[in-house]
């Protein structure tokens, strides 16, 4: 029986294998979405938390190194380690603090009967017993527990002197809108007013005092004739 070959289906045998051996990427997945697959560094440093908090650490720990290596120096001790485990605790101590906090204020935020002021004590007190458990695991299990609750002590007496110190810039700045209200009965002068005011008062005592200068000529000039 002879065999009978055509050029074009053999062709078209061989593409359908090719096609079905080797698969091909669609045409229209761009390079920008094959990027959004692979992690980088650079959607490190665009998270909200994770990158000031990284930043933050390694602000606080490059004055750790250097407080440490003076520390060293004074107690005539190793600076290279004093500076290293000082720069290390405070990387820790400050950016897990700031990492947690934000991250609490971003959680409590979402709430419905969320307060800022609330919401900064929790978040600050919470973040002090987070960040002083991690820098006392660096010491030793032991000092987990009591580094926790100095620390959320700290945070929490930290956040109340802040919502004071906001409290009182509110009270403030209402009291100065109640005052320069269309109904108030009373009104607050500002330095241009104090300003007016004063040359006012020094026109008045200049004119008197002239006034009185001429009296005094005059008196003096009646004493002459008499």
């Amino acid at each position: 029986m002879k065999r009978i070959e055509s050029p074009a289906l053999n062709k078209a045998l061989s593409d359908n294998v090719n096609s079905a051996q080797m698969p091909t990427r669609p045409d229209n997945a761009s390079k920008e979405q094959m990027d959004d697959q692979v992690p980088s560094f650079s959607n490190t440093r665009s998270n909200p938390v994770l990158g000031p908090a990284l930043k933050l650490g390694a602000g606080v720990g490059t004055l750790g190194l250097l407080t440490g290596a003076a520390a060293g120096i004074i107690r005539s001790a190793p600076p290279g380690l004093y500076a290293v485990t000082t720069g290390i605790q405070w990387f820790v101590l400050s950016s897990s603090f700031w990492g947690a906090r934000q991250f609490a204020l971003n959680s409590l935020a979402t709430g419905t009967d969320s307060s800022p002021l609330s919401n900064n004590l929790i978040a600050t007190s919470s973040a002090g017993a987070f960040s002083g458990a991690t820098a006392g695991l660096l010491r030793g299990p032991k000092n987990i527990l009591p580094g926790a609750v100095v620390f959320s002590l700290l945070g929490l007496g930290g956040a109340a002197l802040q919502n004071r110190l906001k409290s009182t810039e509110q009270s403030q700045s209402w009291f100065r809108k109640v005052i320069d209200g269309k109904w108030s009965p009373i009104t607050r002068i500002t330095n241009e007013d104090w300003e007016r005011i004063l040359e006012e008062k020094l026109l008045r005592v200049e004119t008197e005092i002239a006034v009185l200068d001429d009296s005094i000529e005059e008196l003096r000039k009646n004493e002459r004739q008499t």
